[in-house]
């Protein structure tokens, strides 16, 4: 009995270790992701040390409440149960409500960069998301295709 105790406690620190050393993996590519969306914002816009300073401070308040919209749609679609999400709101109204976050957030942008700056990075936002994906993308495929072989 006291070997069976002593084999689950074990086995219950390892699976504990190992979640922890996962999410830590986790956090610092995030971490790496969020540093290269910065940079490339910054190049994108061609950003002042000035307008960098001011900017991201709005931007991180931004993607906060982004990141709450997004956290409170699939926190519904979880306590729904669906497998295939399907919020009770509808896709629509969280839409809009991202939508009402961009208007109010080009207009903050706007105080601090030019219209058209301002404008655009909602695009350089897009821009990066898709080579992100497309980097994602390649290197699934070079793995998939060694995996192949």
């Amino acid at each position: 009995m006291k070997k069976m105790k002593r084999t689950c406690l074990i086995f219950a620190i390892c699976i504990i270790s190992f979640s922890w050393v996962n999410a830590q993996e986790q956090h610092d590519r995030f971490q790496k992701i969020e540093a290269a969306k910065v940079a490339y914002i910054t190049k994108e816009l061609a950003l002042t040390p000035d307008e960098a300073q001011r900017f991201f401070p709005v931007y991180n308040q931004y993607e906060k409440e982004l990141r709450e919209i997004f956290r409170r749609k699939r926190f519904e679609n979880e306590k729904n149960g669906n497998p295939k999400p399907r919020p009770k709101r509808g896709e629509l109204e969280y839409d809009t409500d991202v939508l009402n976050l961009r208007k109010q957030y080009n207009k903050r942008f706007s105080v601090i960069l030019d219209e058209s700056r301002a404008s655009r990075y909602f695009e350089v936002e897009r821009e990066f998301r898709e080579q992100l994906f497309n980097q994602l993308r390649k290197r699934r495929d070079k793995t998939n295709s060694k995996n192949d072989q």
